[in-house]
């Protein structure tokens, strides 16, 4: 996620955010087609029996589109955001809840809340298609973090683990079963939030949507300068690349945002929110974890 100072005058001509490098190339294609076809309609008599008013219908329907699209995108962004938030939220409450009890020896609760941490760092890596191994290494003794990796399903192992550990404590008389029906409640709240990720990430936005979306843009930005050219003349190039700047940012946007997990730059910073939730859970209960690799990233990027 870019996470930079809001200045009006720089936003006109910052490069990060913008996807230049994605669409510099297919921009430059437009500018040139309708450099042509400017050139073209200008030497000679035939005309495409196009105008305006064509376009300004054809770029209702396709901006309408393009607003159900981006907005199915982020409501999927916003969906993951609140997980993620979430997640936060119920490690803290887990954490103070589990070192709050004074019959159940610190060793324990420590290796809960290790648990907890190495759950988050595992569900980030799940949602990236990643290996968890190194981080789980980070966090677990070496014997535990082998088994963890091992594991098809990692984070739902871990929540097993829990659970088997507060069900021995309240087995051992060390927590009420009130305490223990607190205790389970926000293991369910943990649950429920790796379900709610895997659904956005297991179930994209249907193909068909982004293929129709990719198609009807690039062929209205081409056919655009057909228009143009024969009521606003010279200007016709930079008009038609700017709509076609404006059309093809959109789609890219919707393309960052259906997937809120990726690494792309504005996908949610979960490396910033397991590094969060690590740091609090680990000063809370007194422990120290060998400080993770730091990625090199662009200026203003947090991942």
């Amino acid at each position: 996620m870019i996470i930079r100072p809001i200045r009006p005058l720089t936003l006109l001509w910052i490069r990060q955010g913008s996807f230049f490098k994605r669409i510099g190339w297919p921009l430059l294609l437009l500018f040139l087609f309708s450099s042509a076809i400017y050139y073209y309609q200008g030497h000679t008599s035939y005309r495409v029996p196009l105008n305006a008013s064509v376009f300004t219908l054809l770029g209702i329907a396709l901006a309408i589109f393009h607003g159900f699209c981006n907005t199915a995108a982020y409501d999927r962004f916003w969906e993951g955001r609140k997980l993620w938030g979430a997640l936060v939220w119920q490690s803290r409450n887990l954490a103070r809840q589990v070192m709050a009890l004074p019959n159940v020896p610190l060793s324990e609760r420590q290796a809960l809340l290790r648990l907890v941490i190495s759950f988050a760092h595992a569900l980030r890596h799940q949602l990236r298609h990643q290996s968890a191994e190194a981080a789980l290494q980070r966090i677990l003794p070496q014997e535990q973090a082998a088994h963890y990796a091992a594991q098809p399903f990692i984070c739902t192992h871990l929540l097993q683990d829990m659970g088997e550990l507060i069900a021995r404590w309240q087995a051992q008389d060390q927590i009420s079963p009130w305490v223990w029906q607190h205790l389970d409640n926000s293991l369910q709240e943990i649950a429920h939030i790796q379900a709610g990720c895997e659904r956005i990430s297991n179930t994209p936005i249907p193909f068909s949507y982004f293929v129709m979306l990719h198609r009807t843009v690039y062929l209205y930005c081409f056919l655009l300068p057909f228009g143009l050219g024969n009521t606003i003349g010279w200007v016709t190039p930079i008009m038609a690349t700017f709509v076609g700047y404006t059309f093809m940012t959109l789609n890219e946007l919707v393309d960052e945002l259906s997937d809120p997990f990726g690494l792309a730059e504005n996908d949610l910073p979960l490396g910033m929110m397991c590094d969060t939730i690590e740091t609090q859970l680990a000063a809370l209960s007194g422990q120290h974890f060998a400080p993770a690799p730091q990625p090199d990233l662009p200026r203003y990027v947090v991942q």
